[in-house]
């Protein structure tokens, strides 16, 4: 296990880590089923939910093979599927049915109440990175001249926990697993990918939700601030 005293870099998830991927999605979902029950009025969409066009965005994204591409790509794919499912293949209605969902979830995008001063605290002291599945930059949700660097999955081909992507961010900021924490809420890719690669691995969660995975975090924190204790920086 790293000893936290050699910690140089800390690298973070950045869906449901640093800020509310989930409710801004379901959100934007809710917003963009409400037009299209006026584009498709009745039956057609009678029993289509947030959670069914959830359901069917996964189903998409593995077909695709989420990680390899990016989440534009899938979120499109998923309109087109939704609709075919609906007996529609209109590509304008998908486009303009994409561009809502985009626009609404860029609208809920902000990060957690906890994230900006525990992130402006730690960067007097670390080297901090970005290291996502996603495709949400930290400038996308507020959090501008914050980060050393950035690596997501699309960039590499290779979506956590593939050590592939934590070899990938290493050689760009020229560290040693050793030295490096990784801070994310999912047990698979975050805490895994971590523990895999040698880094010290923090699961971060927030919902106090029971691990049933047998995967072991070494570090686990309920809030980002309680970061500032485990290095030592809480008060200061």
């Amino acid at each position: 296990m790293p000893d936290l005293r050699n910690i140089t870099t800390i690298t973070f998830d950045m869906d449901d880590t640093l800020w509310d991927f989930q409710s801004a999605m379901k959100y934007a979902l809710a917003i963009t089923l409400q037009r299209l029950r006026s584009i498709l009025p009745g039956d057609p969409t009678a029993g289509l939910t947030v959670q069914r066009m959830m359901d069917i965005r996964d189903g998409v994204a593995l077909e695709m093979g989420e990680g390899t591409v990016r989440q534009e790509e899938i979120r499109y794919a998923a309109m087109v599927k939704t609709l075919e499912l609906l007996g529609s293949a209109d590509r304008v209605i998908a486009d303009e049915l994409f561009s809502i969902h985009m626009e609404a979830r860029l609208a809920g995008a902000k990060p957690f109440d906890d994230v900006p001063d525990v992130l402006d605290a730690l960067k007097n002291r670390y080297r901090l990175g970005i290291i996502s599945n996603g495709n949400n930059t930290p400038q996308a949700v507020g959090l501008d001249d914050v980060f050393d660097f950035t690596v997501f999955a699309h960039d590499c081909g290779f979506p956590k926990p593939d050590p592939r992507i934590f070899e990938y961010a290493l050689a760009i900021f020229g560290d040693e697993p050793q030295h490096v924490a990784h801070v994310g809420d999912s047990l698979p890719s975050d805490v895994q990918g971590a523990n895999n690669h040698g880094m010290l691995s923090v699961w971060l969660n927030r919902a106090t939700a029971a691990n049933g995975t047998g995967i072991a975090p070494q570090r686990e924190i309920r809030g980002l601030a309680e970061l500032l204790d485990l290095f030592g920086m809480a008060g200061r």
